[in-house]
């Protein structure tokens, strides 16, 4: 658990380092966000043991394709919906997952046969859907992120994609969610056991290397919100 220990420690340093996270709700995109980088959701509610302490419930980048142009604050922008509260869960597997939850918790409130089907949805379809988008944008909305530059090239051996695996890897089951965490609805039983709304990289090996990685990227991260 010292290295869980460390990797918290170093967030401590970025929080302090950019001025604490955001809630996403609350986001745009004229905000000051780097072109590419890694982001670490937290949800209210959720503890780390000490009680103190807000625990990641998702590690996430963007980008990992060859020659993908997606930037870091469209994939958040993909999470978080619309302003309006509007969003499209096709193209965000983290809206997909929360809506699922949203639908079991539920029990039979709530019926979307159509949620996750597909890679499109008819205009008949998405307006069905609208209620439960809705649901999810508020949900995801209430969430703090905090993001670390990363700008290197796109593709599955960038240094985002290396530091995204490993911290998946480190904080699976790291901390248990609480009684009330909404993940633990979740029809998929990687996000139920690992307290992650992630899927890829759950239960993974944690290289060593992480921490130097990820302390040379908050420094850098930190300087850089310093001089803009």
């Amino acid at each position: 658990m010292e290295r869980v220990a460390r990797f918290y420690q170093l967030l401590a340093e970025l929080r302090r380092g950019v001025g604490g996270p955001r809630c996403l709700g609350g986001c745009t995109g004229r905000m000051k966000w780097p072109e590419r980088g890694l982001y670490f959701f937290f949800e209210p509610g959720e503890m780390r043991p000490d009680f103190t302490t807000a625990r990641v419930v998702r590690v996430g980048t963007h980008a990992v394709s060859r020659g993908s142009r997606t930037t870091l604050w469209s994939r958040l922008r993909a999470h978080r919906g619309n302003a309006n509260g509007a969003g499209h869960h096709r193209g965000s597997i983290f809206r997909l997952h929360v809506g699922a939850a949203l639908i079991r918790k539920s029990g039979d409130s709530l019926i979307f046969q159509s949620w996750g089907k597909g890679s499109s949805g008819s205009p008949q379809i998405r307006a069905s859907e609208a209620p439960l988008e809705k649901m999810v944008s508020e949900h995801i909305g209430k969430m703090s992120v905090l993001w670390i530059s990363v700008e290197d090239e796109a593709g599955p051996e960038s240094d985002r994609a290396y530091l995204e695996r490993n911290a998946i890897a480190l904080l699976t089951g790291a901390d248990s969610p609480s009684k009330n965490w909404l993940g633990s609805h979740s029809v998929r039983e990687e996000i139920r056991e690992s307290g992650l709304w992630n899927l890829d990289h759950v239960g993974g090996h944690c290289d060593p290397g992480l921490f130097d990685a990820l302390e040379r990227s908050v420094a850098n991260t930190i300087q850089l919100h310093r001089t803009v």
